[in-house]
């Protein structure tokens, strides 16, 4: 998933909450304008990501998924849970 804003819901006070499960894969996130600098960092299973406060409204995105680094499921694969306040 290319970078991106989480930009749907009225409110961004509250945070977004992400939950990786699966195989690893390269979370890069960036600034709250499209071009600057990122930093990548890998995530495992089980991993969970926050993004709030002045964070809330950085371009973030997945860059590659290390195929085959996970046993969780049984095809391999990644699963990505997202929680968010709507309202």
């Amino acid at each position: 998933m290319g970078l991106h804003q989480d930009r749907d819901e009225a409110n961004f006070d509250w945070p977004v909450v992400s939950i990786s499960l699966g195989d690893d894969a390269l979370f890069r996130v960036g600034g709250t304008e499209r071009g600057g600098k990122t930093e990548s960092i890998w995530l495992q299973s089980g991993d969970v990501a926050v993004m709030g406060g002045p964070a809330r409204l950085n371009y973030h995105g997945i860059d590659r998924i290390k195929f085959g680094s996970s046993s969780l499921l049984k095809e391999g694969g990644r699963l990505n849970i997202t929680l968010r306040v709507v309202r």
